[in-house]
């Protein structure tokens, strides 16, 4: 009888492979609302995670009336590990040099300004928060970061001269 036991519960059941799911099988409806709960920064990472993933660039995601982009409002360590591509595609996701009027940058310690390059002859950018620590921070960043003036003054220069 131990014999017949071990025997049985050694056999396994056969079974068809089954697709793993994948992020496209998901309708564009049921994504966007989603992301509709969650904060501006956090829909802007899903949108350009979308847009990497080509499920319809991310492009069905809306921000409506976002005027205001803050990274300070995301985890410190994901807002650290942004590079100058996520940030210039998240620049490019949310339209920004047509509808962003605030941009901080609070946390963006990996980055050198280049991804700000979306922005460039923005009418209507109004500030722009380069700062990278948030209020009542220390403003000192161990080790330095890679923020560059070379980098990011002709893009402010441009959005200066583009009002003139």
């Amino acid at each position: 009888i131990k014999t017949m036991v071990k025997t049985a519960m050694s056999k396994r059941r056969r079974t068809s492979p089954v697709a793993s799911p994948n992020i496209n099988d998901i309708p564009n409806a049921q994504l966007s609302n989603v992301a509709a709960f969650l904060p501006t920064p956090s829909r802007a990472l899903f949108a350009l995670a979308m847009r990497r993933a080509s499920v319809a660039g991310g492009s069905f995601l809306s921000f409506g009336e976002e005027t205001s982009l803050d990274f300070g409002s995301i985890e410190k360590v994901l807002a650290g590990k942004l590079t100058d591509d996520d940030v210039c595609g998240i620049l490019s996701c949310i339209n920004a040099k047509e509808t962003l009027q605030t941009l901080k940058l609070t946390g963006c310690i990996n980055i050198t300004g280049t991804g700000l390059e979306h922005l460039r002859g923005s009418l209507v950018l109004q500030q722009i928060d380069v700062s990278l620590v948030g209020q009542h921070e220390c403003p000192f960043i161990d080790p330095d970061p890679p923020l560059s003036e070379a980098a990011v003054l002709p893009i402010l220069d441009s959005i200066i001269d583009a009002r003139d």
